[in-house]
């Protein structure tokens, strides 16, 4: 992709809105960074969905506010962060296919970030600057939590290792110190994990917080092309299990 040469700027723009429901005011974020010639960012500012944006439509409206709000022309966004889950079946498909849409039209490629490695540096809280590796920290991260089970994957040693879905029992067995989940988080879940000793956590997931994944963890998160970013489900959607169910 080129850029306006009076405006050589090349930005790299975050969608963070794998999990409504682990936010509390608003549905999501989008985010805006500047990129460097050898591709670090650097955070700029984030714009969160309302309650009342529904589809696209406010996704579109939030990425124009927050190029809108920095002088970024959205011609000039070079990379496209998306968080692909496990969350919320809607919201993960929409954030995805604006996704791919944006990097058709700007002819740059998409960097696919598990919502898990987000809520890690969330919960590290990286304040040495984007890329900085994560530290010892030990957790459980639960997403996507259904039938007293959710989708986990644990932290441990700066690295990110896929549990799945598991119940109680299992983040007890994981010798996580700390286990994070939103408010459906089911609550066999969080009294196991405190019998365990663990401490319970909120989970956070931001705009910001996605970029500084895209670049870190050893950079095991790389480009790819549009064709090739899709959704991590927890599990089979329902709409698929009960068809199954009902035409075997």
């Amino acid at each position: 992709m080129t850029t306006d040469a009076r405006n050589p700027e090349r930005f790299a723009l975050a969608i963070e809105c794998s999990n409504p429901s682990a936010r509390g005011a608003d549905r999501g974020e989008v985010g805006l960074a500047r990129m460097d010639d050898a591709g670090g960012l650097a955070f700029i500012g984030s714009v969160g969905l309302s309650q009342e944006a529904r589809g696209s439509d406010g996704l579109v409206a939030a990425m124009n506010e927050v190029c809108s709000a920095h002088g970024a022309d959205p011609s000039s966004i070079a990379r496209v962060v998306v968080s692909i889950g496990p969350g919320g079946y809607t919201a993960l498909r929409i954030s995805v296919t604006v996704a791919k849409i944006l990097a058709r039209v700007n002819g740059c490629r998409v960097v696919a970030v598990p919502s898990a490695a987000v809520a890690a540096v969330g919960l590290l809280d990286e304040s040495k600057g984007m890329g900085e590796s994560v530290d010892s920290t030990s957790a459980v991260i639960a997403l996507a939590s259904k039938n007293k089970e959710a989708h986990c994957t644990r932290l441990i040693n700066g690295e990110l290792e896929v549990l799945g879905v598991i119940g109680a029992e299992g983040v007890a067995a994981s010798g996580a110190g700390v286990l994070v989940g939103d408010g459906h988080l089911p609550r066999e879940m969080v009294e196991a994990a405190q019998h365990a000793g663990m401490r319970v956590e909120g989970l956070s997931l931001t705009a910001r917080s996605l970029l500084e994944a895209s670049v870190g963890f050893g950079g095991c998160f790389g480009e790819i092309d549009p064709t090739e970013l899709g959704v991590s489900y927890a599990r089979e959607p329902d709409a698929v299990t009960q068809w199954r169910k009902l035409h075997g």
